[in-house]
Parts: C-alpha cells; structure tokens; sequence
C-alpha cells in the first residue's frame, strides 16, 4: 500500500527527546540554521565581516562595549584587550585596518568587564580596580564661576549657562585687570574647549593653572600648550581649544559647593568688554573614577576644644550644632597649645565655622594647622585654605566660612578617646600665634566629606539615576549606589549600601528590569525594589537557582508568550551551571530542555567545568535571538517563539558579544575572537577565516524520526520510495546532500537517484526537486539536508515523501 505524506518544517528543534517521540514538523539536530519565520521552515544562519582586518595581536578579546554621548552624538565601539580598553577608530557599521588605540590601561586580562552609563557618563569595571570613568571626547564641564579680581571670593556661578547646549545662555567675563575664570573637570583634565559668544578684541594672552595641593600651579608653556581661542595673539578671539600636559599630581578642592578638579584662567591684561562663553567643556582621559562630596554640609559627628592649661577636652557638641547664637564654642585666648578636635563619620575634608557677629578674631593670627589621626599619631595635611579669614588675609576667624586642607595627602584612620567611645575620624585644628581677644563665639560648626577612594568593583549598572556597583570586598553580598543624579559621588545620606543579600556570597550580576533592579548570585535571584534609599527594598525570587556566568544575564523587553499567552512579558535570560532559565520577574522557568545535553554531565557534548563559570551571550534584537557562546559553538534561543536552535558552529569561536547601534541609527551585533579580531555578524553569506578569506557556512537539518503511518510510532516494515522537497529557488547551481538514515543508523547513505537535489530554478521562487529513494526494510528513518558551499544557502519550508506499508500492528 503506497502513502504519500507532506512534511511542513514547522515543528521546533529538540535535542534531547528521542527522535522517535518527536510530532511532526519536529527536527531531531542540525547546524548553522535558524527558523525562517513564525510559520516554520529553516534558512542558514548569516556570516561575518572583519571589522578590524589587523588583529591587535594574539590574545582573547574580552568583551566590547557601546558609549555614544546623549547630548552631543560622540560616539565609541569600544573594546577589552589584553589590560586595555581600546577605541575603534572605525564606528559601526564602518570598517578599517586597525582597531583603535587603548584610552585605559591595567585592567583585567581575563575577566570580562561591565559598563553602564548615568547621565552623559560612561562607566566600566571588571574587578581590576575601581570604575572607570569616561566622558567622551568633550563632556561639558562640571563647574565654571567667575571672579571680578584678585582678592574676591564672590563667585558668580554660571555652570548651567554653560553647560545647558543653548546659544542664547552664556557666562559673561569681567573686563578687570585681575578678573578670572575657573572650570571644574570630573577628572583630571589637559584641555578646556571653548564655544565663545562675544569675543576678546583685547592683545592679552591666557594663563591656566591647576590646582595641586593646595596652591596654583601654571599650566602654561608645558609642553602640551596650545592656546586654540587665540588668534593674532590675542586670547579668546574664536572658539577653540586649550591643551596643555595632564598633571598626575593635580589635586580635587571645592569652590562654589563644587567638588572636582579646577583650573583657573587668567589672561595678562584686561580682555574687552561684554566677552561671553556660551559653551565650556573639557577634555579627560579614561580613568578611575574619583569619589566626591555630594554639596551637603553636615554637622560633626563631635567637638572639643582642649584647653591646653587645664588639661581638659571641653565637650562643644551640642553648642555647634543647634544653630542658635546663645550657645556656641569660645575660642577667645586661645594658645598655640590649644586645639578644637572634630570628629567625622567619614573623612573630612572642609570644616565650617560660623561666627557671631561683632564676636570674631581681630589679630594677625590665623590657623595654620590641620591634623588628622592617621593610625599611630597625629599627622599635619597641607594646603590650607581659609575662608574665614578677613579682608587682609591675616586673621582667622574674622567672620564666618570654611577652612579646607589638602585632604588627599593624608589617609584618616578611625579612633576612640576615653571621653568618646565612638570610633571616628578625629581632626584638630591649630593656630600659628594666640589670641588676644577674650570673646570669640563660634555658634554652629559644619563639615565636608573628603571621601576614600573606591575600591576594586566587579561591575557597574545605572538605577533611578545613581551608579550601583558590585563586588566591594567588605560589603560582597550589598549593592553600593551613590547619589541622586552623582554618579561619582559615594558620601553623604543619599548614597550607600543596600541590604544583604542573603549571606556573604558575592552578588555576580545586576541588571535593570522594568522599575526594578534584578541581582544575581551563585545559588539565588533577587529583586530589588524602590526608588530612593529610604524605600529601597529586596525581594527573593528563587533559593535554589542562580547565576554561573555573570555575563550570559540579558534582559529584554518586547514580550514572552511562553510565561503568559494572554499577556506578552518582559524577561531576563541567563545561564546557571544546570541550564539556561527566563524570568519574568516574578519566578525563573528552566527552558534548556531542548538543549539539555550541553549542561547534564551524563552527555560527552556537556560543557566542561572549567568553562561553566565563564560563559558570555548577547542579544540579537533584529531577529529576537538570545545567543549563549560556549567553548567551540553557540546556543541560540529565540525569545518571540520560545524555542532553541540546533547549535551554530562558527569558523572563528567567538568569546564575546554585543548589540549596539550604528552611526546611522541601526542595529547591528559585533563579536570578538581569541586572537584580537572583533566581527560584524549577520552581514554576509560565509563565515572568514584568520586571514580574513571567505570560509562556507556549513550548515544541515536533521528530521525526526519518521515511520509509516504519521504521527504513530514505527511499523513493522515497509519501503521509503520517493522524495520531493519544498525550498527556496536559487538562481545558480546548488546542490544538496541528502542522506538517509536507516532505523536511526550512526551512519546514512547519500542519495541521489536520479540526480541530488538542485534548488536551481529559473524565473521562480519555489524549487521542488525530487529524489527516487528506494530504501527497503526500513523501521523508521531519518533525514539529512546539507550545503557546504562558498555563498550558497538552504532554504527548506516542507518535504513529501512516498512510503509502501506492509505489515503493520493494527491496535
């Protein structure tokens, strides 16, 4: 009895289930092949291009990273090489020679690292150190003020006019002798970009200074200089550039509430009348991430004044902290000998005295020391700068202000007094000659944080506008985030730690999900919730699952069927050590089965255990792909479908991958190798080989097993006779490889009676080539269709095939 039966390729692939349980339309293994569409059928996978034909040498490329500035379109293709982050000098989709130049140097050579961006910044971490801190090739200054003359300390705060990239707002420059400008970098700048409104017409020249330790040093005529605004000699005539040598040695100060590294301008004469600055930015090198004082003062945790002559710490806490001016501290006749102690929380960096009025110090005696307890004694800082002096300069305490010191030169350590019991971090202030004035009231006291210097952190993610990183050694299970809208400032009530996240174990992954935040570690998921510290909340979402490969986490957000067919879902993906898990924020779902055999030990094709940590996978938004690499191939999940691929094997394994946007505002995904090359994927129709040379893409499909009557089991006997295929029609020659295989046989026989299958047709879409089988005894059997051809592809929707049944178990 002769059957005939069409077989639509519609079914998923399944790895796992035997072939001979899978329903129809169901493939059993192939290679290199994707799903056509929603309906079914399956098409090769697409190659690559090089995008950097030189290699930068012969070591893993790590990972590659995305920045493209907001608000000024600077865009960077950035990549983790052998300790550097390099800078492709060709952005996608364009291609070049080279790769880049590294921007930052002494980072992991073989963790992976993270980045994210908060505002208009970029940051990067891979656990070699601190993050790192990038703002493009000309962010916009964090501070300018100015400054009428030499001896004023009224600043006029024009940082919004020239940082707000409108041309009808600007910073207007004083036309006196003495007047100046300062320009605040996030990081330690060597240039300063000006947009200038009105010009100078004045013949002056411009002098630049940093701050270093305490006291201005010039900038100028280092070997770097180039005054770029001057023309004819004359400064700030056009707009342009100032460069000059990055000093290492330049140090943070505060002015203007501002915490940051300045630099003053001076110019050698009076410039002209109405010159405005419309625009300010600077230009800083990659590096790590300095942490700030956030703007707020606070009061001190504690104060003393130690009377010298009585030997006693009189306790003042209270008096300088409630701002009333009845009760406050005296400092009148104070010695030489006599200090005012002040306790911090955190290190400090600025001290506020606020005077009563017609109660202030009236000699030439100011105050020329700041200690700090440095863990064995008393250790004096440098750079003092007092803001409570008067008008001449001599005298402290002459009205109210802040005294600063170089906090960076010394490192704070916390103590206890037998008086305080509550360790701190204890300054003392001196002076240089004794009062003489009987009656000094200082009526309240404020502080300023100097904080310490970030530690190593093994990645970074923007939440509710703050930087949250992860892997701090003290804190391994918390979540640390700095302020509101301060990416770079880790001090002050509004940043912090989060809760524990369960116990010491080391959170692996953070990434943001809808309005929550959703954190991995090894053996659990969490969420965290909130959008302040004081409504910050965590909720454990699975005890039993975590996550392996911290970089196989992605998170995307155009629906997932397969957790509510009624509501299409947002979900993240990732990898633990038994398989790969979805979550839609509410409980993870094991969804490996269908490729379980590359995470159960039992399989030879099982990831070895020294790679199940270190996994890595990108997202392919354009075709909805979820792509986990593994040592030698890659699984490949369609998120839209819920249904996996049969593995992919590329010519060249890839380590890394990554989504981004082009330069002309589409999608594209990039990969990296082990051997310097980074890749445009999905791009052509071979793969390429270390030289760059055009390799095929050998891809095949591998059908169920198929017996006599569908969907039943195997029979007894009967005969395969004919087979057609139903494909895509190819303009030239392309032959297939059809073989068969008998009662699920190791090895199949290639046929090809009376001719292989061409998919060659002219003039029409669909080819329907057909073979003369003529396979006796057969069971069941399965299919092969295979091409291996430079810039040939395979396109099957469905095949028929004819059968003869004899014998068959009636039920």
């Amino acid at each position: 009895m002769l059957k005939m039966f069409k077989e639509p390729l519609a079914g998923s692939y399944d790895g796992i289930t035997p072939p001979t349980l899978l329903p129809v339309g169901a493939i059993s293994d192939g290679l290199n092949v994707r799903k056509i569409g929603e309906r079914g059928g399956w098409k090769p996978r697409k190659g690559c291009t090089v995008h950097n034909t030189t290699a930068l040498g012969v070591e893993d490329m790590l990972s590659l990273h995305e920045y493209t500035h907001p608000r000024n379109d600077d865009y960077h293709f950035l990549g983790q090489y052998n300790g550097n982050l390099y800078d492709a000098t060709n952005d996608p989709p364009a291609s070049g020679t080279t790769f880049g130049s590294s921007i930052v140097s002494g980072l992991s050579t073989s963790v992976p690292g993270f980045s994210t961006m908060v505002g208009e910044t970029f940051f990067y971490a891979d656990g070699s150190g601190p993050p790192v801190a990038y703002g493009g090739t000309g962010p916009l200054c964090s501070g300018f003020l100015t400054v009428e003359d030499a001896t004023s300390a009224n600043y006029i705060d024009y940082t919004r006019e020239v940082t707000d990239e409108r041309s009808e707002t600007h910073a207007i420059l004083f036309t006196a002798a003495a007047g100046r400008y300062y320009v605040c970098s996030p990081e330690i700048a060597s240039a300063i970009t000006l947009d200038i409104g009105t010009v100078n017409g004045n013949a002056v020249t411009a002098v630049v200074k940093s701050w270093q330790a305490g006291a201005w040093a010039s900038r100028t005529g280092d070997a770097a200089w180039d005054d770029g605004t001057a023309s004819g000699g004359v400064t700030h005539a056009q707009d342009g550039t100032i460069t000059w040598t990055r000093q290492s040695s330049d140090t943070m100060r505060v002015l203007g509430g501002i915490m940051g590294y300045w630099y003053e301008v001076t110019t050698s004469g009076a410039i002209s009348a109405n010159a405005t600055i419309i625009s300010c930015k600077v230009v800083y090198a990659a590096t790590e991430l300095s942490n700030k004082w956030n703007g707020v003062h606070e009061y001190p945790a504690a104060v003393r004044f130690y009377d010298h002559s009585a030997t006693e710490y009189v306790d003042n806490s209270g008096k300088v902290t409630n701002e009333s001016t009845s009760q406050y501290m005296q400092l009148g006749e104070m010695q030489t000998d006599d200090f005012i102690y002040v306790k911090g929380i955190e290190p400090l960096g600025g001290f506020g005295f606020a005077m009563v009025a017609d109660y202030t110090q009236t000699i030439a005696a100011h105050v020329d020391s700041i200690e700090v307890w440095t863990g064995v004694g008393w250790t004096a800082g440098a750079g003092i700068v007092d803001g409570t002096l008067d008008v001449a300069g001599d005298s402290s305490f002459a009205q109210t202000g802040i005294i600063w010191f170089n906090a960076a030169a010394v490192t704070a350590k916390r103590r206890t007094f037998d008086w305080d019991s509550v360790p701190g971090y204890w300054y003392r202030i001196g002076i240089n000659a004794a009062f003489t004035d009987t009656d000094i009231r200082v009526f309240m006291m404020s502080t300023t944080m100097f904080p310490a210097a970030l530690s190593a952190v093994d990645g970074v993610i923007e939440f509710k506008n703050r930087l949250f990183i992860w892997g701090d050694p003290e804190y391994p299970n918390r979540l640390h985030y700095s302020a509101n809208g301060r990416p770079d400032c880790f001090s002050g009530g509004d940043s912090g730690y989060t809760e524990a996240f369960g116990n010491m174990e080391p959170i692996t992954c953070a990434r943001r999900f809808h309005n929550e935040l959703l954190v991995w570690k090894e053996n659990s998921v969490w969420l965290l919730e909130g959008y302040s510290p004081q409504t910050f909340g965590k909720l454990l979402l699975a005890d039993t699952i975590g996550l392996a490969s911290p970089k196989s986490a992605q998170v995307v957000e155009t629906g997932y069927p397969a957790m509510m067919s009624d509501e299409p879902m947002s979900i993240a993906l990732w990898q633990d050590t038994d398989g790969a898990y979805v979550l839609d924020g509410r409980k993870p779902k094991k969804i490996s089965g269908p490729v379980d055999h590359y995470f159960n030990t039992e399989y030879t094709t099982a990831i070895p255990a020294a790679s199940i940590n270190n996994r890595q996978s990108f997202v392919d938004p354009l075709r909805n792909e979820y792509h986990l690499l593994l040592p030698t191939s890659e699984l490949v999940y369609n998120y839209i479908r819920a249904e996996w691929y049969p593995p992919w094997e590329r010519n060249i394994d890839l380590l890394c991958g990554l989504s981004l946007r082009g330069t002309d505002n589409r999608y594209y995904v990039y990969g990296g190798d082990a051997n310097g090359h980074v890749f445009r994927l999905e791009t052509d129709t071979s793969d390429k080989n270390a030289a760059n040379a055009d390799v095929a893409i050998s891809h095949n499909i591998v059908t169920r097993a198929i017996s006599a009557t569908q969907p039943q089991p195997t029979t007894l006997r009967f005969t395969f006779r004919k087979l057609w295929i139903e494909a895509q029609a190819r303009g030239v020659s392309t032959a297939l490889v059809t073989t068969f295989y008998k009662n699920l046989a190791t090895s199949g026989t290639v046929l090809n009676v009376p001719a292989v299958l061409n998919l060659q047709e002219s003039g029409k879409d669909l080819s329907v080539p057909g073979l003369d089988t003529s396979q006796e005894e057969c069971m069941c059997f399965s299919l092969k269709f295979s091409l291996a051809a430079i810039d040939l592809e395979m396109e099957l929707w469905s095949f028929l095939y004819q059968v003869e049944a004899r014998g068959e178990i009636e039920f």
